[in-house]
């Protein structure tokens, strides 16, 4: 392997293995107290609690267990198309399997009606960092500008923007909730336009080796980081339009944040 993309996949994989884990126990300890402020029985919110932390700690084991054995990179010869398949189809399968449990889940919704606005919205600060995956990789030419560049600039927007929505609900300044919706809908196009144009380039590289997306760390992105940033930004979503309003003496008005 090339030593400078070695170089920078090593700083990938040493940030990247430090944010994971840490969002996992930022996810999990932020859903155990939002539990806990429901009226909830202890057997169903540990039953709740259990269910979203076993399925977040194997999804994470299961592929960064994979990315470390190579397994999503495609065999010397294989079509590259492939190299975007064993990506983008689990990616796509996680987040409607995640998005379809949770929504249908009378625990989780207790706990999304629960929590404070600006926790989900919190959880975006950290890609805020987002640069520092991307844009190493771009610098050595090992990754096109058109998709680093847009995509480290977006994550890194996105996390200064949550940090501005989170401040602004934790006010409940007059505009929050409107930013909390900008903040979501800016960072899920982010999300969509990186793998879009993580596509592109992948199918016009003009050199027959392996792209970076499908090596480890970086195949880490797709098949982990962005699932669960897009599931977070869609909860969010889901939790200011449940908390919007409610009917009070028959007329709607809004809530507190």
């Amino acid at each position: 392997m090339n030593p400078q993309l070695s170089e920078a996949l090593g700083l990938a994989g040493v940030f990247g293995a430090i944010i994971r884990p840490l969002l996992v126990a930022i996810i999990l300890f932020a859903l155990w107290h939002a539990l806990a402020r429901t009226n909830l029985g202890s057997r169903q919110r540990l039953l709740g609690w259990t269910a979203v932390a076993a399925a977040l700690v194997l999804w994470l084991t299961f592929v960064w267990t994979l990315a470390l054995q190579g397994r999503f990179v495609p065999e010397p010869g294989a079509p590259r198309v492939l190299q975007i398949v064993v990506v983008l189809v689990p990616m796509i399968i996680l987040i409607i399997s995640a998005l379809t449990f949770l929504t249908r889940s009378q625990t989780i919704a207790a706990a999304v009606d629960a929590a404070p606005l600006w926790w989900l919205i919190a959880y975006q600060m950290f890609r805020v960092n987002g640069g520092v995956i991307f844009l190493p990789l771009w610098y050595y030419g090992f990754l096109p500008g058109f998709f680093a560049l847009p995509a480290g600039i977006g994550d890194t927007l996105t996390g200064l923007f949550a940090i501005v929505a989170v401040v602004a609900l934790w006010l409940d300044a007059p505009l929050a909730r409107p930013l909390a919706y900008a903040v979501n809908v800016f960072g899920m196009a982010d999300l969509i336009y990186a793998i879009s144009m993580g596509v592109m380039s992948t199918l016009t590289s003009t050199t027959a080796q392996v792209s970076p997306i499908v090596m480890y760390p970086l195949v880490m992105v797709p098949t982990f980081g962005v699932p669960l940033a897009f599931v977070v930004h869609c909860l969010s979503i889901w939790q200011l339009r449940r908390r919007g309003r409610v009917v009070l003496n028959g007329q709607f008005v809004l809530q507190k944040s």
